[in-house]
C-alpha cells in the first residue's frame, strides 16, 4: 500500500492546537509491472505516474538498465511551476490568475523570455532575480513592476521568517536505498523544488537571515520556474547510484525507483517520490504545520505551507474554528 492522500485538520479554538494527520492508503501500483519485460515496464511506469510521466520515465529507465529516454520531464517541470505561481498561489488570497502569463507560458518556446519579463517587470538588475542581493529584492517586492511582484510580496508579508521555518537534511544515498528496501524513509528527511536553488546567489544570501522560511521555499520555486524559462539544462541527481536503482529531480523533489530483474522479467519494482520523504508523520510538512502561529492567521499560513511543499498526491485542508474550513 501506498499514500493516496493526506487529510490534516486543525482546530484554533485555543483548547487544542494539535494537527491531526489521517492517511489514506492506496494500492501500490508500481507492482504492475512485476512480471514484464524491462521494457514494457519502462513504457508502462510513465503513464501510471503520469503527474510526473518525464521524470519517472528518467528514473525507470535507469533503474532498469535502459537508454536514458528523450523525455526528461523538463516541461512538466515548467507546467507544474507555471500552474502554482500564475494560478495556485493568487487563489491563496483570494485572487484571480495571472491569464496573460499563462497565455504567454500557452504559447511555448517562443513566449518564454517575454514571459520571464513577464514575471520579473522592468526593474531587476541584470534581468535575473537569482543574482539579485536582498536588498535589490526588497526594491523588487517593493515596486511590484509585475503581478508576480506584487504576489510575492503579499507572500513576503503574510509569512514572517519565523512561521513554519523547518529545515532538514536531504536524502544522502544510503538513506534512499535504506528507504527504497524497506518501502519507507527511516529518518526525516526533505527533498523539493528548492533543492537545486540553494545554490543561487539570493538564496545563498538569505539563508543566514532567515532560513528555509515560507518565503524562500516559495521564491526557490519561483526561481526554478525562471531558470526552466531561460532554458537551463535539466538538473540532475547528485552522487552514484547502485545498480538497479534511478534517480530523477521532480518537480516536487528527488525521485527514485528501484529495480529486480531476473531472466529478462521484472521480479519487484519500488518507487519512492518526494512525498513519501515530506509527508511523512514527523517530515517536513508535519514540522512546518507545528511551526505555525494559532490565531486568525493559521488558514492561510496552513495553505501557503502546502504550497511551498507541493505535494504528489492530494492534501484535504481543514483549518480554523469548526465553522470555517479552508481548503488546500
Amino acid at each position: 500500500m501506498s499514500l493516496a492522500a493526506l487529510d490534516i485538520a486543525f482546530d484554533a479554538t485555543g483548547r487544542d492546537t494539535r494537527w491531526r494527520f489521517a492517511r489514506v492508503s492506496g494500492p501500490d501500483v508500481a507492482r504492475c509491472v512485476i512480471g514484464r519485460s524491462p521494457e514494457e515496464a519502462a513504457v508502462l511506469l510513465p503513464r501510471v505516474y503520469n503527474l510526473c510521466g518525464g521524470a519517472h520515465a528518467v528514473a525507470a529507465a535507469a533503474a532498469l538498465g535502459l537508454p536514458e529516454p528523450s523525455r526528461d520531464g523538463r516541461d512538466e517541470r515548467l507546467r507544474d511551476h507555471a500552474v502554482a505561481v500564475f494560478a495556485d498561489w493568487p487563489a491563496l488570497f483570494g485572487g484571480e490568475p495571472d491569464r496573460a502569463a499563462l497565455r504567454r507560458f500557452a504559447g511555448g518556446a517562443a513566449d518564454r523570455l517575454a514571459l520571464r519579463r513577464h514575471v520579473l517587470g522592468d526593474d531587476v538588475a541584470g534581468d535575473e532575480l537569482a543574482q539579485a542581493t536582498p536588498a535589490e529584492l526588497e526594491k523588487w517586492l517593493g515596486r511590484g513592476a509585475s503581478p508576480t511582484a506584487r504576489l510575492m510580496r503579499r507572500l513576503r508579508e503574510a509569512a514572517s521568517p519565523d512561521c513554519g521555518r523547518v529545515e532538514l537534511g536531504r536524502p544522502d544515498m544510503a538513506d534512499l536505498v535504506a528507504a527504497l528496501e524497506d518501502e519507507f524513509p527511516h529518518d526525516a528527511r526533505e527533498t523539493t523544488a528548492a533543492d537545486d536553488c540553494r545554490s543561487a546567489p539570493l538564496i545563498r544570501a538569505l539563508l543566514p537571515r532567515e532560513g528555509m522560511s515560507l518565503f524562500v521555499r516559495l521564491l526557490a520555486r519561483l526561481l526554478d520556474l525562471l531558470a526552466g524559462l531561460a532554458g537551463d539544462p535539466q538538473p540532475a541527481p547528485r552522487g552514484n547510484p547502485p545498480p538497479g536503482i534511478g534517480l530523477a529531480c521532480a518537480a516536487r523533489g528527488l525521485l527514485a525507483h528501484r529495480a529486480s530483474v531476473a531472466g529478462g522479467i521484472v521480479t519487484d519494482y519500488r518507487v519512492l517520490a518526494p512525498s513519501a520523504w515530506n509527508l511523512a508523520p514527523d517530515g517536513l510538512l508535519a514540522r512546518m504545520l507545528a511551526a505555525l502561529p494559532a490565531n486568525d492567521d493559521t488558514p492561510l499560513l496552513a495553505r501557503i505551507a502546502v504550497a511551498a511543499v507541493n505535494p504528489c498526491v492530494p492534501v484535504r485542508l481543514h483549518v480554523g474554528r469548526r465553522e470555517e474550513r479552508a481548503h488546500a
